[in-house]
């Protein structure tokens, strides 16, 4: 039974993170995009992207480990 529930926290961390690189890489494509089209020297959409996916998915992996607390 203990195998079974570290197998199951693995799975949630590992989607969490995956999540949290998924909106990483989203940002900054994003951000690059905006950055290309708009014409900027500095790539401020880029960054500011970027920092916004940071923030979203450190939100989504504190949520989840409150979630796990809360079911032990």
């Amino acid at each position: 039974m203990m195998k079974k529930k570290k197998a199951n926290l693995f799975v949630r961390f590992s989607s969490a993170g995956i999540q949290m690189a998924i909106l990483i890489i989203g940002g900054a494509l994003g951000g690059q995009y905006l950055d290309e089209n708009s014409g900027n020297e500095k790539p401020i959409y880029t960054v500011l992207f970027s920092l916004i996916a940071v923030a979203i998915g450190l939100y989504i992996i504190i949520k989840e480990v409150l979630n796990i607390t809360k079911e032990d």
